[in-house]
């Protein structure tokens, strides 16, 4: 998923574990794991995943019980006999193997995320995970296209195509459109680079791999939990193979029409107008700060004449060589309840400034504004894992999306976008993100309802996956609803007060119709250094998605 709905979900930062030797993929058609030696990362590449110094003995201490290998799959599950490829699997196994229940197998989302450290991530960073992972084995594995499994190259277009400027104020029609064929380049030069794979990244093959796991390991059943893109996959993989699940929770809840991005990213944007309210009246509350008005209604009029002022005309700060225009008091506006004083305070700042002013205080660091490191930058380590792959990403998305691909049609859903959501509208994706991918649209996936054990977990305020999809889900497939009062994109697995609730839930198998605070909004006005989860305080350097936030 794009910018908001395809973030990785569960944790800020990377985390090292071992991955398979050279020469551990199968020759052979085997139905079982291939078991390859664990290549442990050098102190330099677990720096450079973003791992405090004080968390690599335990990393060195989980990388002693991790096993590595990769699983055969077919490429095309049509011709189940023909081209093979591998799928690299991590098996953070239990520590009490006596009483061990079985194996939850994670996904962080994307599509184009890879799983392969999640167990890893979530054991660092959650007690609970951790204390699941007692009695479970946890199973990592990047889904085919993304990390240490068979991936494909991209091919970029020719150096005569290059981005189109993107002027300051309103988006235009004609920009619109050198966007979009620039898109379509893009798209047609990557699926010509490999289209006979390119075209068997989708969700369901992923999930049919994800079962072929299953089988791998000896599992008559397995356990799942998955995070935004990751939920998708879980219905997908429930829907195809409901015998093979035990216990599956879903967090921040991907809806059932995923497949149509014009839907989706529809209903995204209505997320984010909501939330505008919200912030509204938080500040408002603080109006003796911040200035911007002391009801919630002065609050939002102030960003909306801001908004349109910029837009009409844009402002040129001293000492930035770029113009900024409405979109930024629109960002501000919808800013995650943990920045709100940082986006409040530059919002403030913002509507007072004038061009030729130097840039505020309040806004440098959002804005980009801060003097760059003098240092020289370093090569990142030559195995430094992958975390994310766009060209999956992309290629799930679009053998995936039902939508119209042409450019009337996504001109019309935008400029239907900027009527409908006065605020959020302009930051809506500014072209189709599948122009130019040369597969039909075609029904990818069927997601039908079972029986057995299901959490699905959405967060009320949240707009990467908005609160409303969790009930379309239920409607189709079934489950049990938990809602978390935040607006904070996977923040089950991080705030203890919350993943109490996932660690019963895998240990009994009940689900919950409950909830949790999750994520709350800052109190004061003190900057983002720390947020707070319930009553635990969550440094950013491990927060949930959502609390790293700069304007781009």
């Amino acid at each position: 998923m794009t910018a908001g709905i395809g973030a990785l979900a569960v944790a800020a930062g990377a985390l090292g574990l071992a991955v398979p030797a050279s020469g551990a993929a199968p020759s052979g058609g085997s139905g079982r794991v291939t078991w390859g030696d664990c290549v442990a990362y050098s102190d330099a590449t677990l720096e450079a995943m973003g791992v405090p110094p004080d968390e690599v003995p335990r990393i060195r201490a989980l990388l002693a019980r991790t096993d590595c290998g990769t699983v055969q799959v077919p490429l095309d599950y049509a011709h189940p006999a023909g081209r093979k490829i591998t799928v690299a699997i991590s098996r953070l196994r239990a520590t009490d193997q006596k009483h061990k229940r079985g194996s939850i197998a994670v996904n962080p989302g994307g599509p184009g995320g890879s799983g392969y450290l999640m167990p890893h991530q979530l054991t660092l960073t959650s007690p609970q995970f951790a204390a699941l992972n007692d009695r479970y084995d946890l199973i990592g594995f990047d889904p085919r296209g993304v990390g240490y499994s068979t991936r494909a190259a991209c091919a970029r277009p020719g150096d005569d195509v290059v981005p189109p400027e993107i002027p300051a104020g309103p988006l235009t029609e004609a920009t619109a459109k050198k966007i979009y064929d620039f898109q379509v380049a893009q798209n047609q030069a990557c699926w010509a680079s490999d289209p006979t794979f390119l075209r068997h990244l989708t969700t369901t093959d992923v999930a049919r791999d994800l079962d072929r796991v299953r089988a791998a390991l000896g599992l008559q059943k397995i356990s799942y939990f998955g995070v935004s893109w990751g939920t998708l996959l879980g219905q997908v993989f429930r829907s195809l193979y409901p015998g093979s699940v035990d216990r599956m929770w879903l967090d921040s809840v991907v809806g059932p029409t995923a497949n149509r991005l014009d839907s989706r990213f529809h209903d995204v944007t209505a997320a984010e107008e909501r939330k505008v309210p919200r912030w509204a009246a938080w500040a408002a509350q603080r109006d003796a700060t911040y200035h911007l008005g002391d009801t919630a209604d002065e609050v939002i009029a102030v960003v909306k004449r801001l908004k349109a002022q910029l837009d009409a005309a844009p402002i040129v700060f001293s000492d930035l060589d770029r113009e900024l225009d409405g979109n930024l008091a629109a960002f501000l506006a919808v800013a995650p309840s943990p920045v709100w004083p940082d986006a409040t305070a530059g919002l403030a700042a913002l509507s007072t400034a004038t061009t030729g002013d130097p840039v505020p205080d309040a806004l440098k660091s959002i804005i980009g504004a801060e003097p760059n490191d003098p240092g020289e930058p370093t090569e990142p380590p030559a195995d430094l894992p992958e975390q994310f792959n766009e060209t999956a990403g992309t290629a799930i998305l679009c053998n995936d999306d039902t939508s119209a691909h042409d450019f009337p049609a996504f001109w019309r859903t935008y400029r239907g976008w900027q009527q409908e959501f006065p605020i959020a509208g302009s930051l809506g994706v500014i072209t189709q993100r599948c122009a130019g991918w040369p597969i039909p649209a075609t029904e990818p996936f069927h997601l039908r309802k079972s029986s057995g054990s299901l959490q699905l977990s959405g967060h009320r305020w949240e707009s990467p996956t908005p609160y409303a999809w969790i009930a379309q889900v239920q409607s189709t497939i079934g489950g049990t609803v938990f809602t978390v009062e935040d607006d904070i994109h996977g923040s089950v697995a991080r705030v203890p007060e919350c993943t109490e609730h996932l660690e019963a839930y895998f240990l009994t198998g009940r689900p919950d119709a409950g909830g949790c605070t999750g994520v709350t909004p800052p109190d004061t006005s003190a900057s983002v250094a720390s947020v707070t989860a319930g009553d635990a305080p969550v440094s950013t350097r491990w927060a949930p998605t959502g609390t790293h936030w700069t304007w781009r």
